[in-house]
C-alpha cells in the first residue's frame, strides 16, 4: 500500500503547474503524470552513488549527457534500475526516441533550461506547503475532538463530529470486532447491521489482525451489499495494545484524492482520542461488572440478612427476588494464560448470562475462583411455577451452557463439566442451590457422572448426605475403613471398593484392575480378615459400600462448607 497521505502528495504533474516548468513534457501518459516527487538529486551525483533512488526526481541538462556520451535512453534505464521516481532532460527537444525511455520510468523533457537550484527549491517549497497544511489541518481536527473529550462526550459524540467534518459515515469497531458506534452527517445511507456483517465478512481483505504492525491509515474496498466503497481505516493502539478499528467510509470506489489525503488526517488523529475514551469505557464496564459479581457473590453466599436487604441492591440489577431460582456451576474454562488476563473471564460470564434470552430469565452470572456460577430465573412469581417446571428450566439452560462452553473450549483442554442444583424460592435461598450445585459438582468426577448434572441426579447420595454430616455416619465410615487403610494394606481398599462395584464378580473386578483372578482372590481374603467379615456376602458388601459413600460424601461436603460458607 502507498506511504500515508501518498495520494495527496506532490507529483509530476502537479509540479509542472508551475510557471517555470509548464513548457515541460510528460513522456509516459497519464501513469507518469501521478509519479510522486519526495525530492530532487542532479544527474552528476545520482551516477556517482550507488544508492536506491525511490522517490527521487533526477535533473540533468541536455549538455551533460553529451559530455557524458550517455543518450537519454540509455539514462533512463541506468536509472531506473536504481528506482528513480523519473528524469528530467532541459534543453532538449523531444525525439522519437524519448518514447522507448519513457517505457523504463517517467521522462519529462523541456526545451528551456532551469538551473538545478530553482528546481530543487520548487520542490522543496511545494512539499513544504503540503507538510504545513496537513499539520494544520490535523491540528484542527486533534484540538476538535479533544475538547470534546474534556467536555466528557462519549463515543457517539466524537463520532458524530468526525462524520460533520468529513461529511461521511464514520464507525468505530471494538477489538473483537463488535460495532460500536455509527454516525452519519447526512441522510441514513449505511444499515448498522450491515456494515457489522461486512465488516465481519472481509475482516481478512480489510487487514484487521488482531495485532496490527502498520498503525497508519490505509484504503481498502469494503462491499455493503450491491456496492463497493473505499473506507479509511486505521487500528486504535494506545500503550502496545489493539482496542479496536476506526473505518470512514468514501462515497465510491474511486474517492477525489484531496479527500483521501483529509480523511487519512482526520482518522489518524482521531485515533488516541477515540481509543482514550474506549479505554474509559472499558474501565467503567470493568467497574460495572465487578460490582455485579459482588452482588452475585453476596447471593451466593447468604451475606444478605433479610429480603429487604437484598431489594436494595437488587433494583440496581432489575433482580426479581421473590421468584424461583436455580444455581449452576461449570468448570474447566480456565487456561493458565488467563492467571494474567482476568478481563477474558470478566467477559465470559458477561456472556454466558445472555444465553436463551427468548424465555426472559433473569440471570446473573460470576466466577468464584477457577468455577463459573450462574444464577438462573427458573420461573417467574405468579405464573404457577412447580418444582418439576422450574428443575427443568434449570435443567435445559445448563445443557445450554455446556454446549456453548463446549464451543469455546481449547483444543485439548479440560473436559467441561456443568452441574446445578434443585430450584428454590426467593433470593434468601439461593446459597441452599448453590450449595446443592457444588456437591453435585464435587461428586461429578468422582462417581463418573455425565459431564452435565444435577442434584437430583445423586439419587442415593443425596438421601444419604445428611447421615454423612453426623456424628454416627462419620464414625461408622471411619472405623469400617480404618483397616482397609493401615499403611501395610496396600491397595486393599481399592481392590474392596472394585469387587464391591462389579457386584460381587472377582472376573470381572480383576479385570477391571488389571490384575489375575489369584491375585484378586488372595487381595480379598485378607482384606475379609482385616475386616472381620465375609466380603462374599451381599450384607457385607453393602455395609463396605455404605462407609467409603458416607466417606465420600463428607469428604465433599467440607470442601463445599469452605467455597459456600468462607470464613
Amino acid at each position: 500500500m502507498p506511504h500515508a497521505y501518498s495520494d495527496d502528495a506532490l507529483t509530476l504533474a502537479r509540479l509542472l503547474q508551475e510557471p517555470a516548468m509548464r513548457r515541460a513534457r510528460i513522456h509516459a501518459g497519464r501513469s507518469g503524470a501521478v509519479t510522486r516527487v519526495d525530492w530532487v538529486a542532479p544527474w552528476s551525483v545520482a551516477v556517482q552513488q550507488e544508492d536506491p533512488l525511490g522517490g527521487v526526481l533526477v535533473h540533468v541538462h541536455a549538455a551533460e549527457l553529451e559530455r557524458d556520451g550517455v543518450t537519454v535512453t540509455r539514462a533512463a534505464e541506468r536509472l531506473a534500475a536504481r528506482g528513480a521516481a523519473a528524469l528530467l532532460v532541459d534543453g532538449y527537444g523531444a525525439s522519437a526516441a524519448d518514447a522507448v525511455a519513457a517505457v523504463q520510468l517517467p521522462l519529462l523533457t523541456m526545451p528551456d533550461r532551469v538551473p538545478f537550484a530553482t528546481l530543487n527549491r520548487l520542490v522543496a517549497d511545494l512539499t513544504l506547503a503540503r507538510e504545513t497544511h496537513v499539520l494544520r489541518y490535523g491540528l484542527s481536527v486533534h484540538r476538535a475532538l479533544a475538547e470534546l473529550l474534556y467536555r466528557g462526550a462519549e463515543l457517539t459524540a466524537l463520532c458524530s463530529q468526525m462524520a460533520r467534518m468529513s461529511q461521511r459515515p464514520v464507525a468505530v469497531f471494538d477489538s473483537r470486532g463488535q460495532l460500536a458506534a455509527l454516525e452519519q452527517q447526512q441522510q441514513r445511507t449505511v444499515e448498522p447491521a450491515d456494515l457489522a456483517r461486512a465488516f465481519a465478512e472481509q475482516a481478512e481483505t480489510l487487514g484487521t489482525p488482531e495485532e496490527p504492525e502498520d498503525l497508519h491509515p490505509r484504503v481498502a474496498p469494503i462491499r455493503l451489499g450491491d456496492r463497493e466503497l473505499a473506507c479509511v481505516l486505521t487500528p486504535i493502539v494506545l500503550g502496545g495494545r489493539h482496542d479496536g478499528w476506526i473505518l470512514l467510509l468514501e462515497e465510491s470506489d474511486d474517492p477525489h484524492p484531496h479527500d483521501l489525503a483529509e480523511h487519512r488526517v482526520l482518522v489518524e488523529q482521531a485515533a488516541p482520542i477515540i481509543g482514550t475514551e474506549m479505554l474509559r469505557l472499558r474501565s467503567v464496564q470493568r467497574a460495572k461488572e465487578q460490582a455485579r459479581g459482588d452482588f452475585v457473590h453476596g447471593l451466593l453466599h447468604g451475606r444478605f440478612a433479610t429480603t429487604d436487604d437484598i431489594s436494595a441492591r437488587a433494583a440496581h440489577y432489575s433482580f426479581p427476588v421473590r421468584s424461583w431460582f436455580g444455581v449452576v456451576v461449570a468448570s474447566g474454562l480456565t487456561t493458565p494464560a488467563d492467571a494474567d488476563s482476568p478481563s477474558r473471564l470478566l467477559g465470559l460470564a458477561t456472556e454466558v448470562a445472555r444465553l436463551l434470552p427468548e424465555q426472559e430469565r433473569h440471570t446473573q452470572a460470576a466466577m468464584v475462583g477457577d468455577v463459573l456460577v450462574v444464577v438462573r430465573e427458573a420461573a417467574r412469581r405468579g405464573t404457577m411455577g412447580t418444582p418439576d417446571n422450574a428443575t427443568a428450566a434449570v435443567a435445559e439452560y445448563a445443557e445450554a451452557l455446556h454446549r456453548y462452553l463446549a464451543r469455546r473450549r481449547d483444543q485439548g483442554g479440560r473436559p467441561i463439566r456443568v452441574a446445578y442444583g434443585r430450584p428454590a424460592v426467593g433470593a434468601l435461598s439461593i446459597p441452599d442451590s448453590y450449595r446443592e450445585a457444588r456437591l453435585a459438582h464435587g461428586l461429578q468426577g468422582r462417581l463418573g457422572l455425565g459431564e452435565v448434572c444435577g442434584y437430583q441426579d445423586l439419587r442415593v447420595h443425596a438421601v444419604l448426605e445428611e447421615v454423612a454430616a453426623s456424628r454416627t455416619g462419620r464414625s461408622y465410615a471411619t472405623d469400617l475403613l480404618a483397616p482397609l487403610r493401615e499403611p501395610s494394606s496396600v491397595d486393599l481398599e481399592a481392590t474392596v471398593l472394585a469387587y464391591v462395584s462389579a457386584g460381587g464378580n472377582v472376573n470381572a473386578a480383576s479385570r477391571d484392575l488389571h490384575i489375575h483372578r489369584n491375585t484378586m482372590l488372595y487381595k480379598l481374603d485378607r482384606a475379609s480378615r482385616l475386616l472381620g467379615m465375609d466380603l462374599r456376602k451381599a450384607d457385607n458388601q453393602f455395609a463396605v459400600w455404605l462407609a467409603h459413600t458416607l466417606d465420600l460424601l463428607a469428604d465433599t461436603a467440607a470442601e463445599v462448607e469452605r467455597v459456600v460458607s468462607p470464613v
